[in-house]
């Protein structure tokens, strides 16, 4: 078989041979098996659902989110012969029925959607009366609410796959945990599928972490990048506002050609760019994680983090846009402590409160019509509830998947409303609470990563994706650089005390290694202030705050040894107030400005220590 599979290979594609994984999971589908595919950007997981496809009978319905790509993949698909289209909102009405039209003629062999097409139920009859032998998921962890870009149209795939007479499936993508790879299969639906992994290490990126607690380093590092790395590069960074910032200061400094792209442009001014920057060979762009999805340039010699992402899959991702074509590339992430407090306000944003689900219900209620309908889109209710368009799109998803709602026309615009029970908001909302417990671990480990100086961080990243094998090629990271040049290890804090147990972290007086936060413990009990530590550990206030609240809940350390009385009994009249110490904002908000977020989390972290007493 395997001679034939490459002779197909070389006929319909003009490539001699199968990459890693490749082979594997053709194979799989091609026996009827439901596959999960994890491979590193840029392997190739596109030819393997368009070999199947090419090579098998019916249709394979690609769902992805990746908008900008499915044009250029249909394009080089139709120079090979290969009959496929692509129906999503870019295409006008009057072509997208002709398309559907023959869809069900049988007259392609790919179709690729946008997962909210779904929603379309013309659509999803028309799917019915359609051939469709393969389905094929991209961006597979996207419908993971574990994962980093859980997008909740996502969620519909599973129902939909059912409608169809579940057939054979592959799902893929670069970036998937073992956690969100078993979610993936839960909600797709998946029977005993065939998982091929091949692994997440990138032997031709070099990875770094520089700490640069303020503006001014920060650009002192960028401006060392551009000076030393020739090619195009993408700056990622964490708001609009420092986009537009870092732009000026770019072109002023350097007059390369720089881009800003980030969600508040309108689409066609997006695309612009995007296209500009493709075609630019110097080019740098500046944007927030709005862009890079489908972003099929190979040659970006780096990608600098101007902002601690908020986990390591995303940052992972990101920073693998760099070097698709094999050749060197540099990947760069410049650490503030202070980065904590955006990615935590984004994870206490992630989804509605309690409140505002309720209101996004009466929001949806309250336009039923003489019909039995609600009449309304997502874009209608974030005008209407004043509410994040992520926390309008996340509360649908759930309102939905309880059945409060139910969608019950074409184009996403029609809901059939039930009952809201009291058992529906408790259980969502432990939901949402399980799922920010693990956003926070996450963000720590994203921490560790950036603040570690005794470990390879590529060894790190691939082993936060269950990948225990051995990095063979090196140096890969700064820290396998310095080991190289017999270089000192910057920014290692020398701490006293007694000998603790081995970790990661930094280093005690007798040369053991210990984890970051005991090396915080043993500061504080020498009596030191915080901001003494923070001194002496060579970190930000965010972070050893966050030390200090994990010392207090394990009862390590007295909270006074972080705050005053007075501040302590300030905060707590606030949390009464509030009502609640599940969200910070609020009590935040109640509270003078000089009166940070880890000195509030500290006092929640004795509070929840004293509720088990």
């Amino acid at each position: 078989m395997s001679t034939r599979l490459i002779s197909l290979l070389r006929q319909h594609f003009g490539i001699p041979s199968f990459r890693t994984g490749q082979q594997e999971a053709v194979e799989s589908v091609l026996a009827g098996k439901d596959t999960l595919v994890v491979m590193p950007t840029g392997s190739g997981k596109s030819l393997i659902y368009q070999y199947v496809a090419v090579v098998s009978e019916g249709l394979a319905l690609v769902i992805s989110p990746l908008i900008a790509l499915m044009k250029d993949q249909v394009d080089s698909l139709q120079r090979r012969g290969i009959p496929s289209t692509f129906i999503n909102s870019t295409v006008a009405r009057d072509e997208q029925l002709r398309r559907i039209e023959k869809m069900m003629a049988g007259e392609y062999r790919l179709v690729y959607i946008a997962p909210e097409r779904l929603q379309n139920t013309r659509f999803i009859e028309a799917l019915k009366q359609t051939e469709v032998t393969l389905l094929a998921v991209d961006e597979a962890h996207c419908i993971s609410q574990w994962g980093h870009d859980f997008r909740p149209d996502y969620l519909n795939i599973g129902k939909m796959r059912g409608a169809l007479g579940n057939p054979v499936t592959v799902a893929l993508t670069a970036t998937a945990t073992p956690i969100v790879q078993d979610d993936i299969i839960q909600q797709l639906r998946l029977k005993a599928p065939h998982r091929v992994v091949t692994g997440f290490s990138r032997p031709n990126l070099i990875f770094h972490s520089r700490y640069a607690p303020d503006t001014p380093s920060k650009m002192a590092i960028i401006r060392k990048v551009l000076g030393t790395v020739k090619g195009a590069g993408i700056v990622y960074v964490g708001t609009r506002r420092e986009a537009d910032e870092l732009n000026l200061a770019l072109e002023a400094d350097f007059g390369v050609p720089s881009f800003v792209y980030h969600g508040g442009m309108d689409k066609k001014e997006r695309e612009n760019v995007q296209e500009t920057f493709l075609r630019h060979p110097n080019a740098v762009m500046i944007a927030t994680n709005a862009f890079g999805m489908g972003v099929d340039r190979p040659d970006v010699r780096f990608v600098v983090h101007y902002n601690l992402p908020g986990t390591i899959e995303a940052y992972y991702q990101e920073a693998g846009r760099a070097g698709r074509d094999g050749k060197l590339a540099q990947c760069m992430l410049l650490y503030a402590p202070q980065d904590r407090n955006l990615q935590e306000w984004f994870i206490e944003n992630d989804a509605p409160s309690q409140n505002e689900l309720s209101n996004l219900y009466q929001a949806i209620a309250t336009r039923v019509q003489e019909d039995g309908v609600a009449k309304v889109d997502a874009d209608m209710l974030t005008r209407i509830t004043h509410l994040f368009e992520v926390k309008v799109r996340v509360g649908m998803a759930q309102l939905e998947r309880g059945g409060i709602i139910e969608h019950v026309t074409e184009g996403g615009l029609g809901y059939r409303i039930n009952e809201i029970t009291p058992e529906f908001m408790k259980a969502t909302q432990q939901e949402v609470q399980a799922r920010r417990v693990l956003k926070r671990q996450q963000l720590e480990k994203m921490i560790e990563f950036a603040e570690t100086s005794t470990h390879c961080r590529q060894k790190m990243l691939i082993a936060h994706f269950g990948d225990r094998s051995e990095i063979k090629h090196k140096p890969c990271c700064d820290y396998c650089i310095r080991v190289e040049r017999g270089e000192p290890h910057p920014d290692i804090p020398k701490t006293t005390g007694k000998r603790r147990g081995a970790g990661a972290g930094t280093v005690g007086a007798d040369g053991i290694a210990i984890d970051t936060v005991s090396a915080t413990e043993l500061l504080f009990k020498e009596g030191l202030p915080i901001r003494e530590v923070c001194v002496r550990r060579g970190l930000g206030t965010s972070t050893i705050y966050q030390h200090a609240a994990q010392l207090i809940t394990e009862g390590r350390i007295e909270l006074r040894q972080v705050i005053s009385t007075e501040l302590e009994s300030q905060i707590r009249v606030a949390i009464v107030s509030v009502g609640t110490i599940e969200k910070l904002a609020p009590i935040k908000s109640l509270l003078p400005d000089t009166i940070e977020y880890g000195q509030i989390r500290c006092v929640v972290a004795l509070i929840s220590r004293e509720r088990l007493r």
